[in-house]
């Protein structure tokens, strides 16, 4: 029994030294490549506004945390709400995901989970996922996010209750950052 405890601490320990000589010999593992920085160009402290910014829906600070591992999102709506993502990058398996949560979660789209499904050629990312409705029906869920030339960032969310069929806008915003 002693041997395989030591066993079983001697293979976990050597994951863990391996990642501490990556990290010590360069550049953290989370930020390396292409894909660990996809969300470099929204992170940043933004108000968020309509289209043509005449409205504005709220404001939102986005973090990069722990050495690129992870970004957070702090979303606080014109009128109150709030909301927070923790995206968080898996360096082996080269994916994010985001874990989105409001103060109720029980109402549909209160509580998300999304996956990195796409990466465009404008540095463009876009996440999608699933929640169900009220009446149980699955409505696919997805967020596009385009850094645009000026330094600001649009984000278009869109849903689906035909299994990406067609897709509904619920929300186009344009993120300008706060100087």
């Amino acid at each position: 029994m002693r041997i395989r405890c030591l066993l079983a601490v001697a293979l976990f320990a050597l994951p863990a030294a391996t990642l501490a000589q990556d990290v010590e010999a360069g550049e953290p593992v989370c930020r390396t490549g292409d894909i660990a920085k996809s969300l470099d160009f929204w992170v940043g402290e933004w108000r968020v506004v309509s289209r043509d910014e005449t409205t504005e829906y709220g404001t939102n600070r986005i973090e990069r945390v722990l050495d690129g591992c992870a970004v957070f999102e702090h979303w606080r709506s014109q009128r109150g709400g709030e909301g927070k993502s923790l995206f968080y990058f898996d360096a082996h398996e080269q994916e994010w995901t985001q874990v989105w949560v409001t103060p109720d979660t029980t109402r549909p789209g209160g509580l998300k989970v999304k996956h990195l499904v796409a990466r465009f050629g404008d540095g463009g990312v876009r996440f999608q996922g699933s929640y169900s409705s009220h009446e149980g029906r699955m409505v696919l869920d997805r967020t596009t996010l385009t850094p645009e030339a000026d330094g600001k960032v649009r984000q278009l969310i869109e849903v689906s209750l035909d299994g990406g069929e067609s897709w509904e806008m619920t929300f186009d915003a344009t993120y300008v950052p706060v100087e």
